[in-house]
C-alpha cells in the first residue's frame, strides 16, 4: 500500500498541544503526509502552513472541516496545497433531514470545486442508519453530484455498523476517493453508547470535554475497541483490493487509541502493517 497518510485527529488533542512534534513523529514513522484536523490555522497563513508541513518532508492531502467553517476554510485551504476538504460527519435523524443534508453537501461541494478543492464526506456508524428503507449514506450517494461530492469511507465506522467496508466500496465504485484506515474489535452494541459519559462533562474553551479521572478510565477502556491493525474484524487486504480497483487516491490512518501504550510505536506499527499490503 502506497500513499499512506495520518490524520492529525489521531490521539485527539495532541496536535493542538505540539504541532511540530506531531509532524516529526509522522515523518519518522514513514508516512507520506497528513490529513489536517484542527491544525494551527490561526498561527500561519495557508502558504506558511504548507511551507511548515513541507519542512518536515510531508504534504497535506486533505483537511477535515466542520460544516459551519466551510466558507472560511474554502478561502484558506487552497494555499496549503490540500486536494480535498472533508466534512467530518453530520448528525442525521430522519429521512427528510438526510435529503436536506445531501443538498447542503452539494452546495458546499460546488463552492469547493470553484476554489480548486474536492469536497468529501466522512462517514460514522450512524450514517448507516436506515430511514424508510434507505441508509443515510445511500441517500447521500444517490443525491449528491459526483462532480461536487466524493466520499471518504472510514472502514472501522462502517464495520462498527455491521457493514462490510470492502463490499460497500465495491458497490459504490467511482464515489470513493479516500479511505480512513483503522481497526475495530467488534460491531457496536448498546453497551457502546457513550452519551451518558459525555452528558455531564464540562467543556474547555476549545470545546473538548473535560473528563474526571473516573470518566477517563471509562473512556480509555472503551477506546480499546481500536485494536491493532489485522487483529480485529476487518479484512484490510480485501479493502485495499476493492479500493485500488476503483482508483482510491489515498489511505489515511486514524488512530484513536495507542494500543502499544505509546503514540509513536502505535502509528509506526500501523504504517509497517499497511506498507506490506
Amino acid at each position: 500500500m502506497k500513499d499512506i497518510y495520518l490524520i492529525t485527529a489521531s490521539f485527539v488533542g495532541e496536535i493542538t498541544r505540539d504541532f511540530d512534534n506531531y509532524m516529526r513523529m509522522t515523518k519518522k514513522a514513514g508516512y507520506k503526509g497528513i490529513e489536517m484536523f484542527r491544525c494551527p490555522y490561526d498561527k500561519y497563513s495557508g502558504k506558511e502552513l504548507r511551507e511548515r508541513i513541507e519542512s518536515y518532508g510531508l504534504t497535506a492531502i486533505s483537511a477535515h472541516v466542520d460544516t459551519d467553517e466551510s466558507d472560511k476554510m474554502i478561502a484558506y485551504l487552497p494555499d496549503t496545497g490540500v486536494q480535498f476538504m472533508v466534512n467530518p460527519g453530520l448528525r442525521v435523524q430522519s429521512r427528510d433531514e438526510a435529503y436536506r443534508s445531501a443538498e447542503l453537501l452539494n452546495e458546499i461541494g460546488k463552492k469547493c470545486k470553484a476554489a480548486g478543492l474536492r469536497y468529501g464526506y466522512h462517514n460514522h456508524n450512524n450514517d448507516f442508519d436506515v430511514y424508510d428503507g434507505k441508509s443515510v449514506i445511500d441517500i447521500f450517494m444517490e443525491n449528491t453530484d459526483p462532480d461536487y461530492v466524493t466520499f471518504e469511507i472510514d472502514a472501522a465506522w462502517a464495520w462498527r455498523a455491521g457493514v462490510n467496508a470492502a463490499e460497500f466500496i465495491t458497490n459504490h465504485a467511482g464515489r470513493v476517493d479516500l479511505v480512513h484506515v483503522k481497526e475495530t474489535a467488534r460491531v457496536l452494541g448498546p453497551e457502546d453508547d457513550l452519551s451518558h459519559l459525555f452528558k455531564n462533562a464540562k467543556r474547555d474553551e476549545k470545546g473538548f470535554p473535560i473528563f474526571t479521572e473516573e470518566m477517563k478510565e471509562a473512556f480509555k477502556e472503551h477506546q480499546k475497541i481500536n485494536c491493532r491493525l489485522g487483529e480485529g474484524i476487518i479484512n484490510m487486504p480485501e479493502i485495499k483490493k476493492a479500493a485500488d480497483r476503483q482508483g482510491v487516491k489515498a489511505y489515511i490512518v486514524e488512530r484513536e487509541y495507542a494500543w502499544t501504550g505509546d503514540p509513536y510505536t502505535t502509528i509506526l506499527d500501523d504504517y509497517q502493517y499497511l506498507s506490506k499490503l
